[in-house]
């Protein structure tokens, strides 16, 4: 056996995932020249280049390119994985203990017992026991498991037997109690004492109402009303929803203060909408959350309605978090309120759980007898109900979960819905509505396991567990043997009720974070812990320290410093204050006094939701205003959101001088240990007992606060810093933010110094530290998918400066926004408008002053238009403003939309702000326009004619909160706020932006680290027509890199970080303008470095760049981790014995899987390629993919050998060729090169590695596709026209659409391209096909026909996707597939590369 070692060059694109960055270690000088980096979650964009734009060469290649990579998923499904794993073990292990405790009892009375249950899996004959009888369970001569099941139906007839007359039989006690301990019920309501007649219903109900906002509605008043609806039986759920809508009329208070302009009636309507969704979600029915917590922008349909049903609220729990913040733990109390009213559906008040159990299962049976009878009358009805199985079918057998053939079951409401269907065919009788009716009610044929268990509290359980074994303590005296210091019966209700807390986490403490693995728990001694022996063995209060120290988050600012509870008294504070600083009155922020009597006198005290009203108020009766001013109230969403609820919380239990310090402490101890409250009164007692009494202690553990902050208390209280351009005495953030009106963006900005002085402690914090970037990104609050692109772009810049020699002077950065997660699909704006519409009242309309006759026109007109043609901005404008004009209040002339008439106004002029989101556009005249020129704000006299039909539009959603606050502002732009909206187009306020920049502040500390925007790169690639065509090639991502040197650098020079004098010295009427600054030289700070953009050749060399391909795309090569094979079950009969993974590798029996089943679809890490002889001795070079079971066993070249000659045994002679083949290896297969993609039977799939390069023309016809099929694939059910999709063309400057004449140029193009030389030696080249039979289609098509049809051809070449298909046009295609014995090839190398592509070698195999 011989290894052929390859060596590879230095820079080579080593295959672990830790290589090491170095450059930083280096003494490098720093040059002039200039890095650029587009960040992407699944790309990275780089380009080098001098300082007058033009790009550096290396071994005569542009150094610029794109790296390609997986986007890193977030470890939420793994770490689902590996808590149920977990969850499994820890009940394993319950009942090995279980039987353990049982052992010598049973051995007396039925020595085989266990061995029978342990083999009941394994056929006849595998079995140990010699025992070939049917029956498991029981094997006596006179009592049999027949016997036993016709005795006990189901585990809960015996659990229900041996409460109520004890047993002898010790195998029907271990049955009972085995089922008790395996299915123990949840741990929501831990340490709580309830039973089967003690319910606190109203409390759980409480906890949910509590934080819900009405206007008027009275909860506390209604509380046990809606308590008794909710438990009322013989009511369907709709019913009870609306009988706790109609309870609004009876318990309503009005409160004159919160709504003066909103009528009662207003009032009463918007509580009965929140109060019915209130309804709806705690009894399982669809809700929509808009109702109960008011709308929140750009937000997905699925999000905005919830229905708690099953997994689904799990499931979705993370997403609706993101969007709905706080109001998530609102829903998680309407999801106690469902579970409580689910519990009381299977417990019955007074009985057990076995006691309701055997009651339904009765039940079950007579209604059985019921719908049998009824159905009877029809055999082929009857037969289809109870015996047919076939698939989609959602008959009893499916329901009862005994399909056999290929589904198994169906759910409660598919086989009601069925039911009800064929039972309303039948004519009418008793049985007959009696059936209906419990299908109404949700009744009918109770079953026994079903997901609603989960609700079941462990207390249920505990309480039989105890009954049962008194019953059968006299006969049985093992229950009262004492080891350890606990009888048998003690020791089983231990295991019942105990759980490892949260915060001490796994016990394995060789996996400890240490090691790398997942546990921080502290030993007391070593060895096993069991329920009974763990305070003796677990140190709680050390494992809960470290608990702390290693999962809470660190300050986004500040390194290594820990951040704040959320609900900390500090934390608390710093929100409001960055809340009540944004706020304006007519214009003006609220004096330091106001502000402060406001917070004294408001939110220290029990206060209702402080409103734009209550402020008016507060300020009226303090007389800050006048009574009979109206003021203009701003800066704010709706209502203030933050609060100082721990402050008044202290203040209630601690009195008012209470210990502030303490309070912190107490607030985080509850914040982590608030699930489990016996631990929180221990850590109280063990602190602050001296201080404290135990009724106090009591009254702070039914406390909840949940979440951590962002920041840490060093930052808002430990850092001085000032304002630069004054003289005044340093201050830290919270003390500035409490005398002044600064928000902490702002406080963090050039004005101040606090972002050198958080600098400076960074740089104190790692002095003489080897800086290790890889434990540095490790520690940033980014999400997997921003860590790895950050890390790859590290590695750039690394590879960059090793072949510089030198550092670049400056680094430009610019970072996706999204991840996969944050992705929103936006609604159609079709359909946004069509419902707003919708809403629009009769009566609302006429008072705005449109006519009835007007509102019908644009009604009916909106619904002849689709997505695309309101992606013209006039046209969707021209709907939102109800066909206005925004200035005069005219009719604007539909017909006349499109011409010089009417233009797009920026509401903040352009010059000043490039704000071109709907926000700051109106529609309007060209003379109004003309008349308003750049000045701001509006003239008055249109402010007062036009301010009530701008109320109208924002009341019924037309335009938003901001662009209202903009059109009516009366105060003249600040200095402030200009400067404000040029940091704006400075600072990136994301959070990934700034972590990728701190890091690389931290690796190379001499270097400028300039952040771009992405809107200043887009908005120049758009002003001079540089065309970015995604599905062309990977190009675009190094063309973004290189504009972002050239606008970062150009924006940086022009302002740099003395803009704020710049104002100061010029005032507001400054001299430049935004939207023009490329039109003119723009000089270097440091006047020797001359100009930053020469207007006179700049542009050319920009242009000269932008126009070569010369472009490196790498991709990254990995070694596939993780999921072993598909998680389900594949039956023994449809197994294929090499190509299923066993269901259990270290049993001898069950790895049988072509008779015990086994898993599919088994996952290969990599390749390896070898070499044999076969038995013609032929010499053969071949594939062989390396399953992840075998990878993860750290092979040697021995063991791999072996494992290959159990998948070859017929081979002779086997050397390894090539160890490792990785995952989008790159490979060059008969002239043409290709990546390398996964597994297809005996095959692997390739995909193309060449970039697709066309004229310019043919660029804009792509573009025109793309837009295209981008709109259609975002909206499945969109209709869209192909001509409606426009851009502007490169080569005119004019806008055009796509037309039959272009799509057959694209198409004749895209032919002749697969007949170039290169793109003949393609594999799966179709150009024949295409040209003879995919021509005559193509011409018969639509034209939307037409464009997908042109997406899927450019697909064939780029293979950007890797589902090929040519249906349209009658042509076969699919994915490329190579042989794994590659000998018949004429050429196989692999090309390593590294990760700029800027050093390759090849490696010949064939």
């Amino acid at each position: 056996m011989s290894i052929i070692n390859f060596q590879r060059s230095r820079l080579m694109e080593t295959q672990t995932s830790n290589q090491l960055i170095t450059s930083h270690l280096k003494d490098y000088p720093k040059q002039d020249y200039f890095v650029g980096l587009d960040i992407g979650t699944n790309s990275v964009g780089w380009a080098v280049t001098n300082t007058s734009y033009e790009l550096l060469k290396f071994h005569s290649h542009k150094m610029w390119g794109s790296r390609l990579f997986e986007e890193g998923e977030s470890a939420v499904t793994r770490r689902g994985f590996r808590s149920m794993r977990r969850r499994l073990e820890r009940r394993k292990l319950r009942l090995k203990l279980l039987e353990e405790l049982f052992a010598d009892a049973m051995a007396q009375v039925d020595s085989t017992f266990f061995i029978r249950l342990h083999e009941s899996k394994y056929h006849y004959e595998d079995k140990t026991t010699g025992h070939n009888s049917k029956h498991i369970l029981f094997i006596d001569e006179d009592y049999t498991d027949q016997d036993y099941f016709t005795e006990y139906p189901t585990i809960y007839h015996l659990r229900k037997d041996l409460m109520e007359n004890g047993t002898d039989d010790i195998r029907k006690l271990f049955l009972a109690v085995h089922h008790i301990l395996k299915y123990r019920g949840n741990f929501l309501y831990e340490g709580a004492t309830f039973n089967s007649n003690a319910f606190t219903f109203e409390d759980v109900l409480k906890q949910a109402l509590v934080n819900i906002t009405f206007n008027c509605f009275d909860t506390n008043s209604a509380i046990s009303s809606i308590s008794n609806i909710l438990m009322e039986s013989g009511k369907t759920k709709s019913d009870k929803a609306k009988a706790i809508e109609r309870l609004v009329d009876t318990y309503t208070v009005f409160d004159e203060v919160n709504t003066p302009d909103k009528p009662q009636k207003e009032q009463v309507k918007e509580d009965k909408k929140t109060l019915k969704a209130f309804a709806n979600l705690v009894l399982g029915l669809s809700a929509n959350l808009i109702d109960l917590f008011g709308s929140v922008e750009d937000i997905d349909d699925d999000l905005k309605k919830l229905q708690i049903v099953g997994d689904t609220y799990d499931e979705k729990r993370d997403e609706l978090a993101k969007v709905w913040g706080d109001e998530i733990h609102i829903i998680d109390d309407c999801k106690s309120v469902y579970d409580a009213i689910i519990l009381m559906s299977i417990k019955e008040p007074g009985l057990t759980i076995s006691q309701s159990k055997v009651k339904a299962f009765d039940k079950h049976k007579e209604d059985l007898v019921i719908l049998k009878s009824l159905l009877k009358l029809d055999r082929n009805v009857y037969n289809e109900m109870f015996k047919s199985d076939k698939k989609g079918l959602h008959n009893y057998v499916h329901y009862i979960k005994q399909g056999r053939t290929e589904e198994t079951s169906c759910s409660r409401e598919d086989f009601y819905k069925y039911t009800k269907k064929i039972v309303e065919g039948l004519a009418d009788s008793k049985d007959k509505e009696y059936i209906l009716n419990e299908i109404e009610l949700q009744t009918l044929l109770p079953l026994q396991r079903i997901k609603d268990n989960g609700v079941i509290p462990y207390q249920l359980h505990l309480e039989e567990l105890k009954v049962i074994l008194d019953k059968c303590g006299p006969k049985f005296p093992f229950l009262h043997t004492v080891s350890d210091g606990f009888s048998v019966t003690e020791k089983l209700i231990k295991m019942l009720e105990f759980r490892i807390p949260y915060y001490v986490g796994p016990l394995n403490t060789h996996h400890n974070i240490d090691n790398g693995g997942f546990s921080w728990a502290v030993r007391k001694q070593a060895g096993r812990v069991t329920p009974w022996n763990f305070e003796e063995k677990i140190d709680r209060e050390k494992s809960a320290a470290a608990f702390i120290k290693n999962l809470t988050n660190k300050c986004t600012y500040l390194f290594g410093e820990d951040v704040l509870p959320k609900s900390s008294l500090l934390y608390s504070e710093f929100m409001l204050l960055n809340e009540l600083n944004n706020v304006r009155i007519d214009g003006k922020a609220l004096a330091q006094g106001v502000k402060q009597h406001l917070i004294d006198s408001i939110f220290k005290q029990d206060h209702k939701k402080m409103t734009k009203n209550r402020i008016e108020l507060f300020l009226k009766d303090n007389n800050y205003i006048t009574k009979k001013h109206k003021p203009e109230i701003t800066g704010l969403d709706g209502e203030i959101k933050n609060d100082l609820t721990s402050y008044r919380d202290m203040v209630r239990i601690l009195g008012n001088n209470f210990d502030v310090s303490m309070a912190e402490d107490i607030i985080t101890d509850i914040t982590i240990f608030g699930e489990s409250k016996k631990m929180l009164r221990q850590t109280l007692r063990n602190k602050f007992g001296s201080q404290l009494n135990d009724e106090t202690i009591k009254k702070l553990s039914k406390l909840r606060y949940r979440d951590w902050g962002r920041l840490s208390k060093k930052l808002l209280k430990g850092i001085d810093g000032c304002d630069k351009a004054g003289n005044c005495a340093p201050k830290t953030i919270i003390e500035l933010m409490r005398n002044d009106s600064y928000n902490l963006m702002e406080l963090l900005g050039d004005k101040f110094s606090f972002m050198e002085c958080i600098e400076e402690e960074n740089a104190k914090l790692t002095q003489g530290q080897v800086v290790n970037p890889h434990d540095i990104i490790d520690e940033l609050a980014l999400s997997p998918a921003v860590k790895r692109a950050v890390w790859q772009a590290l590695r750039i810049v690394d590879e960059v400066a090793h072949i510089k020699k030198a550092l670049p002077s400056r680094i430009f950065v610019e970072v996706a926004r999204t991840n996969k997660s944050e992705k929103k699909k936006k609604d159609s704006r079709q359909k946004r408008l069509s419902d707003l519409y919708s809403a629009i009242k009769k009566d609302d309309v006429l008072q705005s002053g449109l006519q009835d006759k007007e509102f019908g026109a644009l009604k009916s007109g909106l619904a002849n238009y689709d997505d695309a043609a309101l992606r013209s901005k006039k046209l969707y404008l021209y709907y939102t403003q109800m066909g206005r004009c925004a200035y005069t209040g005219n009719i604007i002339d539909l017909n006349q939309l499109n011409t010089d008439n009417y233009d797009i106004d920026h509401i903040y002029p352009r010059s000043l702000t490039k704000d071109d989101s709907f926000d700051n556009l109106v529609l309007c005249e060209r003379t109004a326009n003309a008349k308003k020129s750049d000045i701001y704000p509006i003239d008055n006299r249109i402010q007062t004619k036009q301010k009530p039909f701008w109320a109208f539009l924002k009341h019924q959603g037309l335009i938003s909160e901001r662009k209202y606050e903009r059109l009516t502002r009366i105060a003249p732009l600040t200095a402030d706020d200009l400067s404000g909206f040029i940091a704006r187009q400075l600072v990136e306020t994301n959070q990934s932006v700034k972590a990728t920049t701190t890091l690389l502040r931290r690796l190379y500390s001499d270097i400028d680290v300039v952040f771009v925007k992405a809107e200043n790169v887009s908005d120049f690639r758009h002003d001079n027509n540089f065309i970015k065509v995604r599905s062309l090639n990977h190009h675009h991502h190094a063309k973004d890199a290189y504009l972002n040197i050239v606008v970062g650098n150009v924006y940086h020079e022009k302002f740099t970080r003395n803009f704020r004098l710049f104002f100061k010295k010029n005032g507001a009427n400054r001299t430049y303008n935004l939207a023009k600054m490329f039109n003119y030289d723009v000089k270097c700070t440091n006047a020797q470095d001359g100009k930053a953009w020469d207007k006179n050749t700049s542009m050319d060399t920009v242009k000269k760049m932008m126009a070569s391909n010369d472009v490196r795309v790498t991709r990254r090569v990995y070694e596939q981790k993780g999921q072993l094979a598909d998680i389900n079950l594949t039956k023994a009969s449809k197994v294929k014995a090499d190509i299923y993974l066993p269901i259990k590798g270290n049993d001898l029996i069950m790895s049988q899987n072509t008779k015990y089943g086994g898993y599919s679809d088994i996952k290969n890490a990599y390749y390896t390629i070898i070499e044999y002889s076969d038995k013609k001795n032929n010499s053969i070079k071949s594939f062989l993919p390396i399953p992840i079971f075998i990878a993860t066993k750290n092979l040697t070249n021995q063991a791999l050998l072996e494992y290959i000659n159990t998948v070859l045994p017929k081979a002779n002679n086997i050397r390894i060729i090539y160890k490792k083949v990785y995952n989008d290896q790159l490979l060059k297969i008969d002239g043409f090169n290709y990546y390398l993609g996964g597994r297809s039977n005996d095959r692997f799939c390739i995909d193309n590695a060449i970039q697709l390069i066309v004229p310019l023309e043919m660029q804009f016809y792509i573009k025109l596709v793309e837009k295209f099929t981008a709109i259609i694939s975002e909206n499945k059910n969109i209709k869209l026209k192909a001509s409606s999709v426009k851009s502007r063309n490169p080569i005119n400057n004019q806008v055009e659409n796509i037309t039959l004449e272009y799509s057959q140029k694209l198409f004749d193009y895209l032919v002749s391209k697969l007949n170039e030389p290169i793109y003949t030696k393609m594999r799966g080249n179709k150009s024949t096909d295409i040209d003879s039979v995919g021509r005559r289609q193509f011409t018969k098509l639509s034209l939307e026909e037409r464009c997908k049809t042109l997406a899927e051809i450019l697909n064939i070449i780029t293979n950007m996707n890797k589902k090929l298909s040519l249906s349209n046009i009658n042509v076969s295609a699919s994915r490329k597939v190579v042989n794994f014995k590659i000998s018949s090839l004429n050429e196989f190398k692999i090309i390593n590369e590294s990760i700029t592509g800027l050093y390759s070698n090849e490696v010949t195999i064939v």
